[in-house]
């Protein structure tokens, strides 16, 4: 048995024998000689019930630092796992190809003095890597912290990577806004955000998707988002059940808003993400 198991037990027993004493003190009551005896079987009994209310209220407390713990705990894990992601996106992206950029203008600085035509072609070929080793790190930046999100707020962002992920994906994409538009704290934007990046990304990875659509209505205490894709779609309780923390992430992040996350899927069916944030 657990301790919080045996203490609830233990409170449950502690209310009865509050019960039990109030009933023999009412029983005690109808004689002369147990008049005083009931009296104090009543105050003993009214003590241990608020003996027992104060411990209702901790135990209530406690509930409340767990859960605010168990959300500290969650953020501390997002975050490293955020940090971990970065950490090898720049070890097999830019650090290693800056690895190649160095040894291969070793290679160049040798061809200057014995061919010097292999030595200018050599150099544009290192042109072109750090090229592409800048976009790496722009893709870093993005992911870091995107730009669009503090310029423009959060629809140009979502659109701007809706478009980019597309691209990369091949994918067809539409997003759809109904309502007012509306800017909202930074928090609650980047969080947002970080829940419609780690949806894309398990489209990127799993869904084999065709078309992506992105829905935000904008309603008059709530805001709602609807990603839906039309890829191979999975099993929702296998999934959950191997601990995925891209599913447990994002319905973290609509949690610390105040909101809800429901994911709908089916395999051979597509996937549909609903986030409802209050505000």
């Amino acid at each position: 048995m657990t301790f919080r198991g045996a203490m609830e037990q233990l409170l449950q027993v502690c209310w009865q024998a509050a019960g039990t004493m109030e009933y023999c003190a009412a029983e005690l009551e109808g004689t002369p000689e147990g008049r005083g005896l009931s009296q104090r079987l009543r105050r003993q009994a009214e003590e241990l019930r608020e003996a027992l209310s104060r411990m209702d209220r901790w135990e209530e407390e406690l509930e409340r630092w767990h859960g605010r713990l168990s959300q500290s705990f969650s953020i501390v894990r997002a975050q490293e796992e955020e940090r971990r992601r970065l950490a090898r996106d720049i070890h097999d992206g830019p650090a290693q190809l800056l690895a190649n950029v160095v040894l291969r203008i070793d290679v160049s600085q040798k061809l200057l003095a014995i061919d010097p035509s292999r030595a200018v072609s050599e150099m544009e070929q290192l042109k072109q890597l750090l090229r592409h080793s800048l976009q790496d790190v722009r893709k870093i930046i993005f992911d870091l912290r995107p730009m669009a999100l503090d310029d423009l707020g959060l629809l140009p962002a979502l659109r701007s990577y809706l478009s980019s992920a597309s691209q990369q994906h091949h994918w067809t994409f539409d997003m759809k806004v109904q309502g007012e538009e509306r800017r909202f704290p930074p928090e609650m934007e980047v969080a947002l955000f970080r829940i419609v990046q780690e949806a894309l990304s398990n489209v990127a990875k799993h869904a084999d998707a065709h078309h992506v659509s992105l829905t935000l209505r904008f309603g008059p205490s709530e805001l709602e988002m609807e990603l839906v894709d039309d890829g191979v779609g999975f099993d929702l309780k296998k999934a959950q059940g191997q601990g995925g923390f891209g599913l447990i992430s994002m319905r973290e992040r609509a949690e610390l808003l105040g909101g809800r996350l429901e994911i709908l899927s089916r395999p051979g069916e597509g996937t549909t993400v609903k986030v409802k944030v209050p505000y």
